[in-house]
């Protein structure tokens, strides 16, 4: 029996009045069991999709087929609040289970009735050990993500693989490589922040699952370098913040910039998460040599103060990693700690002069070259801040909308 909070067991006595067999099942129950507490419970309630909607007319409906209503009490009790998720389902509970595919997730628990183990899940979580139900191979065959999953465990519970379930995997681990990319990220995001990440990504390197993030091209043709690399990631990248972004940016950057980039491509993020992956493999090296107030001001201004800072934190986990000194890190901290005490100005929300001063002046016709030029003219007050006047500025900006010459040598200091 595990312990339930206020919240769930509110749900629970709504269901029962209701005449609704209800019970807790997979992560919640897996967690409860292994003394973590959990605040993310999902609950399966033998009931019909309207029949949930109308005992919960509050609730989000998260499915398009309206199975799956949201109870979200975070907001209200940041500190206690939990989030339940009630599926409605149909059929008997073990066979339900059963179709859960390992013995620790099919466990289900409500605290009016007697906890429910039919596969001596409980007896595995104890042992730390991830075991299928049935035959692996069996299962993988059917549901190849579900190798995935198993490895998903490992990490977020620093458990281990029955030796039939590793083995199975390697056997079945191409079945992934054109599997649908979205449920392979969905795995690997929460694998990733996992306490046990580093163990995880061996297993899957071991095997062969590795192929199914990088691409079996680039998962066979690894270099020396990038395996020593991968080899030293899985060795100490939990020692790193558990920070989703972050990790995925110290996966992808093992690999040299070509075969990275072919690895993002193929992992299908979305529209941010592309570009500070993609710029994380381009821009590492850079990042890494910002020792001059010029060319800080400029990086910043280019990437945003957002990416900059994935990319600092990035680079900091790096050296964590890879045993790097810290003064490259240290140098950039300095820069930017200056810049934000003298209040430089880096961008052209900073500089005295607007759109509306070009366009009256002349200099443009547009609010939208205003901003291009604007955009230029930041090179003048990152090599020298105290340029950001009206009357530099605004000499610059006429420059700059004239010559292509002067918006290509920007950043050229001429000598007299």
């Amino acid at each position: 029996m595990i312990k339930f909070n206020k919240d769930v067991m509110q749900a629970l006595h709504t269901l029962e009045e209701k005449k609704i067999e209800c019970y807790a099942v997979g992560d919640c129950v897996r967690w409860a069991l292994a003394g973590t507490r959990t605040y993310d419970w999902d609950l399966v309630a033998f009931c019909t999709p309207e029949q949930l909607k109308e005992t919960f007319p509050e609730g989000e409906v998260l499915s398009k087929s309206q199975d799956v209503i949201r109870l979200d009490y975070s907001v209200e009790n940041e500190e206690e609040g939990s989030i339940i998720d009630i599926r409605s389902v149909d059929g008997n509970l073990e066979e339900l289970l059963e179709k859960r595919g390992f013995t620790i997730d099919a466990v289900a628990d409500n605290p009016e009735k007697n906890l429910v183990d039919p596969f001596n899940g409980r007896e595995d979580i104890k042992k730390k050990l991830v075991r299928t139900i049935g035959p692996a191979s069996e299962l993988f065959k059917k549901d190849p993500i579900k190798m995935l999953t198993a490895v998903r465990f490992v990490a977020e519970m620093d458990f281990d693989l029955h030796k039939e379930v590793f083995q199975a995997i390697s056997e079945n681990s191409r079945a992934l490589v054109n599997y649908n990319i979205s449920e392979i990220r969905a795995e690997i995001d929460r694998l990733l922040v996992g306490i046990s990440a580093g163990k995880a990504l061996s297993i899957m390197a071991e095997s062969g699952l590795m192929a199914s993030v990088f691409g079996e091209d680039v998962a066979k043709r690894m270099n020396h370098t990038e395996m020593k690399d991968f080899s030293m990631l899985c060795d100490n990248i939990d020692k790193t913040h558990q920070v989703r972004l972050r990790r995925w940016g110290l996966l992808f950057t093992v690999l040299g910039k070509r075969k990275a980039l072919k690895a993002v491509e193929r992992m299908s993020f979305d529209e941010k998460t592309d570009k500070y992956m993609t710029d994380a493999v381009k821009q590492m090296h850079a990042i890494n040599f910002l020792g001059d107030p010029t060319a800080f001001k400029k990086f910043l201004y280019t990437y945003g103060e957002e990416e900059y800072h994935f990319l600092h934190n990035l680079s900091k986990a790096q050296r964590i990693i890879y045993d790097q000194p810290s003064h490259k890190i240290e140098g950039r901290n300095y820069l930017y700690d200056t810049i934000k005490t003298n209040r430089e100005p880096v961008f052209p929300d900073d500089l005295v002069i607007d759109e509306n001063d070009l366009i009256q002046a002349g200099i443009v016709e547009t609010v939208e070259r205003a901003r291009e030029v604007l955009g230029y003219t930041t090179a003048i007050v990152h090599m020298k801040p105290k340029r950001n006047t009206r009357e530099d500025l605004m000499k610059a900006a006429r420059k700059f909308s004239k010559s292509k010459f002067a918006v290509k040598t920007r950043y050229v200091s001429w000598m007299r």
